[in-house]
């Protein structure tokens, strides 16, 4: 079994603001975000160090959440800063972006950490549709036509022109090319049925998140029957989940945090987890059988966000990195 490292690249702090999206600029000390962004670059790092296989990369907007709007530039860091671990973009959202400068970057990239990127695509949040202008219900669509546009430009060998329902480009040429032939790895959403049939039907890995084990099962069952229907089968390292870690520390009072995280959780099991709290709580024995359970279910890779104590604390959080890769990492590589 494979781990990741989220490096979210949180704003730190105990005092985000929290309520309607977008959140005021005025609220965002430069010092801090500088901060912010340079403990995530060193705690990928760190993780490569402890021997995580993956580090991840997301994008998100206007919010403290995810100091992302492109989480390629932070990728970008990443190809230098890391050296040996895949840097998974989970990812571009593409219904705010140009598909073909998208492809572009990517290519970039990958050429840069000698073919060691990893593809996810999403749509985003629903609110996130107004960043730029507004994507309405046209957002899935939007997605698997990008999809199937990026995928093109990295493997016509030949300038083409593209004329779809939302995306028309007179002429098309991606240099450098990919480093990996015929293109990075790519997985796709299964947060919904429907994204994961677009998945298997493509041949691509199946990513979910904050969901809790019944429907992970679920979700990786309909996947699987329709690659089997299309003629393949995909093995553990294409089925991909992430989930939030507040572990207790050894030998002490626990984590306060994941303390009251697991007691304000709901009690449906069916309730998305993200509303629902960490999904991975408690000592090293109760994050392995969490982890187990995932694996069970068919997950090869999971995707982790180390949570610390009280906010977002750099220095907590690699306490709490290290932690991670003392007591749980060995066992569920050696998986």
């Amino acid at each position: 079994m494979k781990a990741s490292f989220l490096g979210a690249a949180s704003y730190e702090g105990s005092g985000q603001p929290s309520g309607a999206w977008p959140v005021p600029p005025e609220a965002c000390d430069r010092e801090t975000a500088v901060r912010s962004l340079r403990g995530t670059i060193d705690n990928c790092r760190r993780a490569e160090e402890l021997g995580f296989d993956w580090v991840s990369v997301s994008e998100h907007h206007y919010a403290p959440l995810m100091l992302t709007p492109n989480p390629l530039v932070l990728a970008g860091a990443l190809t230098q800063a890391v050296r040996h671990a895949k840097i998974a973009l989970l990812g571009p959202l593409l219904p705010l972006n140009n598909p073909v400068r998208v492809a572009e970057e990517i290519a970039m990239l990958d050429a840069m950490s000698d073919g060691r990127i990893v593809v996810l695509f999403l749509r985003g949040l629903p609110f996130e549709h107004n960043t730029y202008a507004p994507v309405g219900e046209q957002s899935r669509e939007m997605t698997q036509e990008g999809i199937e546009l990026i995928l093109k430009a990295w493997t016509e060998p030949k300038p083409f022109a593209w004329n779809g329902k939302h995306y028309q480009f007179q002429s098309i040429s991606v240099w450098p090319r990919t480093r990996q032939v015929p293109h990075p790895p790519m997985f796709g959403s299964g947060n919904s049925e429907e994204s994961a049939v677009f998945a298997a039907r493509h041949k691509f890995g199946l990513a979910m998140s904050f969901m809790p084990v019944s429907q992970v099962k679920r979700v990786i069952a309909r996947y699987r029957a329709e690659a089997e229907a299309c003629g393949w089968s995909p093995g553990p390292d294409q089925i991909l989940y992430r989930g939030i870690c507040a572990m207790d520390a050894p030998g002490g009072d626990g984590n306060p945090f994941a303390q009251a995280e697991a007691k304000a959780r709901v009690k449906n099991e069916d309730a998305p987890l993200i509303v629902r709290g960490p999904f991975f709580t408690g000592g090293a024995s109760s994050v392995l059988k969490q982890i187990e359970s995932l694996k069970e279910a068919g997950v090869g890779v999971i995707d982790v966000g180390i949570s610390s104590t009280g906010g977002v604390d750099y220095a907590a959080q690699t306490a709490a990195l290290d932690l991670f890769g003392r007591e749980i990492l060995p066992k569920v590589r050696g998986w």
